[in-house]
């Protein structure tokens, strides 16, 4: 019964010793398992091993990452049930190289959404992708879309969020990032457009803005927001509308156009051939319209060497 008794006596010390040793193998260096998840949860830092090397190389690359120059938003300016062309234009834009020193960010923009299925497809899409910026409009294409995208994205994109240069092209336009950046490195900040003026006009007072995309300086897109007679004067083709605007209001002084860089996609079919707008693909390119159909992207996309990332494979043979 003693011998019983003694037993029980030292068990609560053995036990003890147990949980001693193996939670502290090492006297009290607490184990690193139990480390990383205790400052994890409470501190959000790393706290050993890999995790610190992973923590110390992304600051160590973002202090040596190049001074970025400035800031461009592309705003696709499309239709909510065009689906497939988005999915295109995100590969499209992925798999370019990024220009050097400039960051462009791609979004696309839509009005309203009018339909049940528009609603929960691209409800899907900005979870996925979180590129898209629905408006307040109802679609249109030449009464007011123009002026319902430019007069939003002060409000949109305030205080430090907002851009140099911001953008608006079409969805069958394609442009080549990094030559846009070294076009716009040297560029006034202020008062600017930049694009391909109205194709074959030598008349300014009779040139427009091409549809197949420009930049201007964010300043515009300000005054834009700022000039409530704009909302007055939208009708027409929104193009020709936005040339009307910058003249009346003596804007976009510094206009730089980007002659034989912007053009139509020559089609073969064609029957006007090439002129002042249009002619073959170049390897200089700053953006390529008129991409209307699956084929003329897939020609565009294989001049730009879009393809060159594709490794050998036994899971697939594509000839190309």
């Amino acid at each position: 019964m003693k011998r019983l008794s003694s037993s029980l006596f030292l068990l609560p010390f053995l036990l003890l010793a147990f949980v001693y040793s193996l939670f502290f193998p090492n006297g009290f260096s607490i184990l690193p398992s139990l480390a990383r998840c205790n400052n994890n949860r409470n501190n959000n830092m790393p706290a050993t091993g890999a995790s610190m090397s992973t923590s110390m190389r992304l600051a160590n690359a973002a202090d040596q990452a190049p001074a970025v120059d400035f800031r461009v938003l592309l705003g696709v300016v499309t239709r909510a049930e065009m689906y497939e062309r988005r999915a295109l234009l995100r590969l499209a834009y992925a798999l370019q190289s990024p220009p050097e020193r400039a960051v462009i960010d791609v979004r696309f923009f839509v009005c309203s959404l009018a339909t049940e299925e528009d609603a929960v497809l691209v409800s899907l899409e900005i979870i996925a992708h979180g590129d898209i910026v629905v408006l307040n409009c109802t679609e249109n294409m030449d009464d007011g879309k123009t002026y319902s995208y430019f007069s939003s994205l002060p409000r949109l994109f305030p205080g430090d969020e907002a851009y140099d240069y911001v953008g608006k092209i079409d969805d069958d336009s394609y442009y080549r990032l990094a030559a846009l950046a070294d076009t716009l490195r040297h560029k006034p900040r202020r008062d600017l457009y930049h694009g391909l003026l109205a194709p074959c006009h030598t008349d300014p007072a009779s040139q427009f803005m091409s549809g197949m995309g420009y930049i201007v300086s964010w300043d515009i897109a300000a005054w834009v927001a700022e000039t409530d007679s704009l909302r007055r004067d939208v009708k027409g083709p929104e193009d020709e509308v936005f040339g009307r605007w910058l003249r009346s209001g003596g804007k976009g002084k510094n206009r730089y156009g980007e002659v034989t860089r912007m053009y139509d996609y020559l089609d073969g079919g064609m029957k006007d051939g090439v002129n002042c707008f249009r002619h073959a693909l170049v390897a200089d390119t700053v953006v390529v319209h008129k991409l209307k159909d699956r084929l003329k992207w897939a020609r565009t996309l294989k001049f730009f060497n879009a393809t060159q990332g594709l490794k050998p494979s036994r899971l697939y043979h594509v000839d190309l």
